[in-house]
C-alpha cells in the first residue's frame, strides 16, 4: 500500500459531505492506482454517503479531491472498466422510454 494511503488512514480525519460528520478514513478502499495517484472509495459510517477521491501527491502534499457518488465499492469496481455511455445510447434509451 502506498505512502499516501497509510498516511491518510493514520493521521486524517474526513468530513462527510452529506451528513457533515467527521469520520476517520480506516474504510477507504483502492478502486486504481497508478504511481502515487489513488482512486478510493469510502462511505460514510454515520449517513452511509459515499466519496470516489482521486489522491496524489504534489509539491504542495497530498493532495485530495472528492465526489459524492451512490455507488458502492462493489459497484464501482463493477463499471470502472466499462466504455462510456455515448449520445446516441442516451437517445436511444429517452426514445424507448417516452415514445
Amino acid at each position: 500500500m502506498s505512502i499516501i494511503l497509510n498516511k491518510l488512514k493514520k493521521e486524517t480525519v474526513i468530513y462527510c459531505p452529506l451528513c457533515n460528520k467527521e469520520y476517520a478514513p480506516s474504510n477507504l478502499q483502492v478502486v486504481e492506482q497508478a504511481g502515487e495517484t489513488i482512486l478510493a472509495h469510502s462511505h460514510c459510517p454515520v449517513c452511509a454517503g459515499a466519496v470516489l477521491s482521486l489522491l496524489y501527491k504534489d509539491f504542495m502534499g497530498i493532495t485530495l479531491l472528492g465526489l459524492v457518488t451512490d455507488l458502492s465499492y462493489d459497484d464501482t469496481m463493477r463499471f470502472k472498466d466499462t466504455e462510456a455511455v455515448d449520445e446516441e445510447e442516451v437517445l436511444n434509451l429517452y426514445e424507448t422510454l417516452f415514445n
